[in-house]
């Protein structure tokens, strides 16, 4: 593939981020919550599928230190459900 068309994928494919991101700015700001909340979702699921079949898997390929691996999985996804019941609970007390 020629330099100059590598250039021009590579540039598009930077912009799609921001572009992505005042995008969903606008419709948030213009459409029913169950919009945000299903586009949310929707991300949600792809970054969980993307690290599902290609991360987790990549990195169990190579048996060296696979407890280490093991428990910084571990970590993390306790670590997610942690913050995320902090999040609920900051949520509620702000609710009263």
């Amino acid at each position: 593939m020629p330099r100059k068309q590598i250039l021009r994928f590579l540039s598009v494919f930077a912009c799609m981020g921001p572009i992505g991101v005042l995008l969903g700015m606008a419709v948030k700001g213009f459409a029913a919550p169950i919009v945000d909340a299903v586009m949310l979702a929707i991300v949600a699921g792809t970054f969980v599928y993307v690290g599902a079949t290609e991360v987790i898997p990549e990195e169990w390929e190579d048996q060296e230190h696979k407890w280490k691996k093991f428990f910084s999985l571990i970590t993390g996804i306790v670590s997610m459900f942690v913050i995320t019941q902090y999040s609920m609970k900051l949520e509620g007390a702000a609710s009263l």
